[in-house]
């Protein structure tokens, strides 16, 4: 794989909000400039510092609003999920406190980055637009609608909807260039050739290509007109993208194209020496110039080029394990290309070492994610049950006023005249059987109600359950794609040790061949249910071993003969006697087909 990134299309939703709303307090405002120049300069944790003195000393709802909803910003970029929804919970309550538009619009906002990091964009939508919602009339808080309109465009991105991705983005645009941001005008030019490039690769029409490097460009001299005025991280984004342009793009030669991508890749170098943006982008610096060192023949070249960026992250403060692994692969690809298997070997190891750590990452965020949404569900139930109970107490006493009234009315007729005495004694009898005829549907509803709650406890468990299933298929998922990888390096290392060095690129070869067929076995087994292995063993009428199992996935997603062979790595006549020991195992005949009899 290449270690590059095509053109960025991220949301930045902490960087320059110049224009606040109006009605803050003079000193929030003052905090909330100089939060923007941290975010500028790269200083996170100084930001957040800044932000967590405010809080202690503010007091009023409406500037905590805007306090707590940049402070979980900020948690959302450390992948703090739980942390970051506290906060913006703490926004949204202050705001509703306040009473105040503005400060809603910025409670949703950070809802909607919050949900947007968890790749929800259903969520997104909606709290975007509510957000929006409360600012529609008016441009007090222009930074506040840009983000807004750029979580629209960043959602309807993901659902590939052209039409509103450009609508939402022209609307950002507008915001931007209304507040005099230039940061935010550059992040827009970025958008929209991001936005020109998704469309040039699926119609292939040249002019997109075009108007995608005009924006890039423009991108690029507001970053030369305005330097102080522009983020760190926008700066080397705008130059990554440029640079990439020249690797993909460009119909010049290629010592052209290396030399310009080259000179961009040396000012983002410069900002990233000083600290101005995040250290993930060391590996799309370098791994651009190793993707040019490769064109050119010089794999020794590309492989420094990707170990200087290993280096940089490994360097660096945070955890980028993803990344690490996929400079491991490229090195481990690096190698063999120059026939070196026994370094292939030792960067394979370091993948597969750097995978299982990005996996137990994933795991941890996944599950403040799925505690977020339950926590989320079970108070969007609890709202709505509360709406619900507070609608049966006012007609309950709008019943209860009327019976007063009613019963009012005929105390009055009864001392007025004693010959509607009688009709009054029928009038009260009627009313007693209503009353009666009330309260049995008021014990009727409190029965409701208690069999919805029961429902929802059982579906919130419903619901675990789907997740923990979910997890299962993925865990073997993966385990069978490690085993595989496992079985072949131990091979290549047996073939190193006995000197047979023939046979290392016939293996080889034939994992780069099963490396597209195995992907997808590996979306199918992760459909498979977890209690697929569980009735095997049911049906067995002798115990089954692991290797028994592995068969049995691979036969009941209809795998060859051949290709089960090559995943194992032995002959077609051992995969038709495991076949025929299958069948004994689970006391079919002759004339029972074994493949059948694992699809039901």
């Amino acid at each position: 794989m290449k270690i590059r990134f095509a053109l960025y299309h991220i949301i930045i939703l902490l960087l320059c909000s110049s224009v606040k709303a109006q009605h803050i307090q003079s000193s929030t405002k003052k905090i909330l400039d100089e939060f923007d120049e941290y975010q500028l300069q790269n200083r996170s944790l100084e930001a957040s510092k800044l932000l967590d003195s405010s809080i202690n000393i503010t007091a009023l709802p409406v500037d905590l609003a805007y306090l707590y909803a940049y402070q979980s910003g900020i948690y959302v970029s450390m992948d703090s999920l739980l942390l970051a929804k506290k906060l913006a919970d703490l926004s949204m309550k202050n705001a509703q406190k306040a009473k105040s538009k503005t400060a809603m619009a910025v409670a949703y906002r950070a809802k909607a980055f919050l949900n947007n990091r968890m790749d929800m964009p259903d969520a997104v939508v909606k709290d975007a637009l509510e957000g929006l919602k409360q600012v529609e009339n008016t441009d007090e808080d222009l930074a506040t609608k840009y983000h807004l309109n750029y979580l629209l465009y960043g959602a309807y991105s993901k659902w590939d909807d052209s039409d509103k991705m450009e609508h939402y983005i022209h609307k950002a645009r507008y915001c931007a260039i209304k507040a005099n941001n230039v940061n935010l005008q550059v992040n827009i030019s970025n958008g929209i050739s991001s936005m020109f490039l998704t469309r040039y690769r699926k119609d292939k029409q040249h002019a997109l290509l075009d108007s995608s490097f005009h924006y890039l460009k423009t991108s690029y001299e507001l970053l030369k007109q305005y330097p102080e005025k522009i983020s760190g991280n926008t700066f080397v984004i705008t130059c990554i993208n440029l640079a990439n342009h020249y690797l993909d793009f460009s119909d010049e030669s290629l010592s052209t194209r290396q030399q310009r991508a080259f000179d961009y890749l040396d000012l983002a170098e410069e900002k990233m020496i000083r600290k101005k943006a995040t250290s993930e982008k060391w590996g799309n610096i370098f791994g651009i110039r190793s993707s040019f060192a490769k064109k050119q023949g010089d794999l020794q070249l590309s492989e420094q080029y990707l170990l200087r960026g290993l280096s940089q992250l490994m360097n660096s403060s945070g955890n980028y394990f993803r990344l690490e692994y996929a400079i491991n692969k490229e090195l481990a690809d690096l190698s063999l290309k120059r026939n070196d298997p026994r370094t292939a070997f030792s960067y394979q190891q370091r993948a597969e070492e750097l995978l299982k750590r990005s996996f137990n990452e994933q795991q941890l965020f996944n599950a403040q994610k799925l505690e977020i949404q339950y926590e989320t569900a079970k108070k969007d139930q609890e709202l709505k049950l509360s709406k619900q109970r507070e609608d049966f107490r006012r007609r309950q006493n709008y019943l209860y006023g009327g019976i007063a009234f009613t019963l009012l009315i005929g105390l009055i007729f009864m001392f007025i005249s004693y010959h509607f005495k009688l009709r009054y004694s029928i009038e009260r009898e009627k009313k007693l059987a209503q009353e009666k005829d009330d309260a049995e549907l008021h014990a009727q509803m409190l029965l409701k109600l208690e069999h919805e709650e029961q429902a929802r406890l059982k579906a919130e468990q419903e619901l675990l359950d789907i997740r923990k299933q979910q997890l299962e298929k993925e865990a073997l998922a993966n385990s069978l794609i490690i085993d595989r990888k496992n079985n072949t390096l131990k091979q290549i290392q047996e073939k190193i040790q006995t000197g047979e060095a023939s046979h290392i690129q016939k293996l080889i070869k034939e994992e780069m061949l099963l490396q597209s067929d195995f992907e997808e076995i590996k979306m199918q087994v992760q459909e498979l249910h977890p209690d697929f292995f569980n009735r095997l063993s049911e049906k067995a009428v002798q115990k089954l071993t692991p290797l028994d199992l592995r068969y049995c996935t691979y036969i009941y997603l209809k795998m060859t003969t051949k290709q089960i062979a090559q995943v194992l790595h032995i002959e077609p006549q051992s995969v038709r006697m495991s076949k025929y020991r299958l069948k004994q195992k689970f006391g079919l005949g002759k004339e029972d087909d074994l493949e059948v009899f694992l699809g039901e």
